[in-house]
């Protein structure tokens, strides 16, 4: 864990200025000369004024946050409310997230009147898949005359969570999402989707279901609703073990691109009201079944934090609560494709990802 702590670093001019008064008071103790003494005096006087300013407990501002959930690379922005902790204002604040704002400049903040919280909004992006408890942040201020700067790193307790970042899937992985809505029970006994209905299209869904006829003679965007035979519980094995011998720091790519394949076939087999019956094998294997948002998130959760793990076999009756579902998706997400454990499903399995290693 970070702690908390203020330093001060002198500024570019800062240093020039500290070095000629410097050399200034040398020359005036070697040539005992008034006009050099004069000007080292006038040199080094805004340098110890500049000191002297400078807050030294800038680390004792309180800073609030709330949790936060977001994709690898994806652009959000967070709200934080900061009150000073001291006796007196803290003026020309910059405040900053190493971790988020790589490459965003800091905020520069308002003054910081003692004890009055103030509102603050950072421009963020977290690049990599992670889970953080703990969030630092950078206070600094040059006031009054940014010779010196006063520089706090503040620890705040707050989850974040970086999901994986979501990724394009092949059109024939889903076939029948570009063509029908998922409905609550079979209202058909036909092998295929039937229409059903019209309704207006929704900024964000698949653009193929429009019914351009009826959009051209209405004015607006009109999509098919169809209903069929659309299974209500699918399967998802996310499988994180690397193949035999293989070492575990060389799946980076194809690892972060499964993880984001599992994020957004999860997201759109939710958008389509179907319950999903995760397995994830990891060195514990872990059952999750997702039902709402709330087990979605959970899931999410153990994405970013997953990590591949060593190859080893697992017991037959591992899958057996997979048996009994018409169809199941496969993300070898360490490489590892288990072509034995994928052809004792009876159902339809599909491979996500199975050629990019």
């Amino acid at each position: 864990m970070a702690t908390s702590s203020t330093a001060l670093e002198p500024t570019l001019r800062g240093r020039v200025l500290l070095l000629l008064g410097l050399a200034a008071a040398a020359a005036a103790w070697l040539g005992d000369d008034p006009h050099a003494r004069l000007a080292a005096a006038l040199l080094l006087a805004p340098v110890l004024v500049d000191l002297a300013a400078k807050p030294r407990r800038l680390h004792a501002t309180e800073l609030r946050i709330g949790p936060r959930r977001t994709a690898a690379g994806a652009p959000f922005t967070e709200h934080l409310v900061l009150v000073n902790r001291g006796r007196t204002p803290l003026r020309d604040c910059l405040l900053a997230e190493p971790r988020t704002m790589r490459t965003d400049p800091p905020a520069l903040l308002p003054a910081l009147r003692p004890g009055a919280p103030v509102p603050a909004l950072l421009r963020c992006r977290s690049l990599q898949r992670c889970h953080v408890l703990e969030r630092v942040f950078v206070l600094a201020t040059g006031w009054p005359l940014g010779l010196f700067r006063s520089r706090a790193v503040i620890a705040v307790a707050a989850d974040l969570v970086t999901e994986p970042a979501r990724v394009p899937l092949a059109a024939e992985l889903l076939p029948a999402f570009a063509e029908r809505e998922a409905a609550p029970r079979d209202r058909t006994v036909l092998p295929g989707p039937e229409f059903h209905s019209l309704r207006e299209h929704q900024p964000g869904e698949d653009a193929r279901g429009v019914h351009a006829l009826r959009s051209a003679s209405l004015g607006v965007l009109v999509r098919r609703v169809m209903h069929g035979r659309v299974p209500h519980t699918v399967g998802l094995v996310i499988d994180l073990r690397r193949p035999p011998g293989r070492p575990l720091g060389q799946a980076s790519r194809r690892f972060e691109w499964s993880l984001g394949a599992a994020a957004t076939l999860v997201a759109r087999l939710r958008a389509r009201a179907a319950r999903i019956d995760v397995l994830l094998i990891d060195a514990e294997p872990a059952r999750l079944c997702v039902l709402g948002m709330a087990q979605e998130h959970e899931l999410l959760t153990l994405l970013a934090e997953a990590s591949p793990t060593p190859h080893r076999p697992l017991p037959a009756d591992q899958f057996d609560h997979l048996r009994r579902l018409e169809h199941c998706y496969w993300i070898p997400a360490g490489a590892f494709l288990a072509a034995r454990d994928q052809a004792a499903l009876p159902g339809t399995v599909t491979l996500v990802g199975g050629d990019l290693e």
